[in-house]
């Protein structure tokens, strides 16, 4: 998680659904620089009194560029310029790809799953560095990428480059090109207004009683002011393995771009359906094409739920 707005909404998704077995949570440099994610993911965990979640500290910078930011749109903080008071808990000792190195060989057989809601710079490094990871892993699930296969799949930090992706593409592209399993929720899927958060939906929560539903309105207050709307693209990778009925899934082959002059950081699915598979451009992605908008129900109720 790269602590922005839509980070802490899917960690609480996350720790508030019992069909998820949570291990821990690592930051990285992204929205906010890593220190802030860092502290941003620890107030979700104390907030939600799971101390038995560990918090590490990722990589600072991306793999070969400078980080850019999400400031102006998720606050200086990250949470929307809430003013929240800082966490008690301190992060793990040990570093990000460590901890999710030790998680992965703790689990007695292949069923881990990680879920990626930021750049991918702690998954590349991990897999470059940890060969035998990739074998341990079930599935990665990423928040990331615009794919061009629905009206909504079109760039949000360029015309044709999602943020996270954009953030790092030499780590996308390391990531995509391993071979472990991915499923792929980009904006194909979360910007289809159907499924994002609007004034009517903020009303309903912000009347709600208890700790999350304060907190959860705090951090979207001023973005619903100002934009009206809020797309949940990170619960909506962390609901894909809690509700996987809610969404619908097309196998492309893709692949990253990472030197255009214009194309920097895009995910390009190669939609050629005359071809044989053994002739397509890129590896084989499941890129999510829909959302039930039950599934903004579903979210609304497990973030209010007593």
């Amino acid at each position: 998680m790269d602590g922005g707005i839509d980070d802490a909404l899917a960690l609480i998704l996350a720790l508030r659904s019992p069909e998820l077995e949570v291990a821990g949570i690592t930051a990285v440099s992204g929205n906010v620089p890593v220190e802030q994610a860092t502290v941003n993911g620890l107030r979700i965990v104390e907030l939600l009194d799971r101390s038995d979640v560990w918090v590490a500290r990722g990589l600072g910078n991306p793999l070969f560029r400078d980080p850019i930011r999400a400031t102006a749109f998720h606050g200086s903080d990250g949470l929307g310029d809430s003013n929240l008071p800082l966490p008690k808990l301190s992060p793990s000792r040990k570093p990000a790809l460590n901890a999710i190195l030790e998680t992965l060989a703790s689990s007695k057989r292949k069923s881990t799953t990680i879920i990626c809601t930021g750049p991918l710079t702690n998954i590349a490094a991990l897999l470059t560095e940890f060969p035998d990871a990739e074998g341990m892993v079930e599935e990665i699930v990423i928040m990331g990428g615009a794919y061009f296969v629905t009206e909504y799949g079109f760039g949000n930090e360029t015309p044709v480059a999602e943020f996270n992706v954009y953030s790092d593409p030499e780590a996308a592209k390391i990531v995509f090109e391993a071979g472990v399993p991915i499923k792929a929720v980009g904006l194909d899927a979360t910007m289809n207004p159907r499924v994002q958060l609007t004034k009517s939906d903020y009303s309903w929560l912000r009347n709600r009683k208890g700790w999350v539903s304060a907190f959860a309105s705090s951090i979207l207050k001023n973005n619903i002011k100002t934009y009206g709307r809020f797309a949940l693209h990170d619960p909506m990778a962390v609901a894909v393995k809690i509700r996987p009925s809610f969404f619908q899934f097309a196998n492309y082959h893709a692949q990253v771009e990472t030197k255009g002059e214009y194309t920097l950081g895009m995910t390009v699915a190669d939609r050629r359906d005359w071809l044989p598979d053994d002739k397509l451009a890129g590896r084989p992605v499941m890129v999510c094409t829909s959302a039930d908008p039950k599934f903004k129900q579903f979210f609304l109720r497990r973030l209010t739920a007593a």
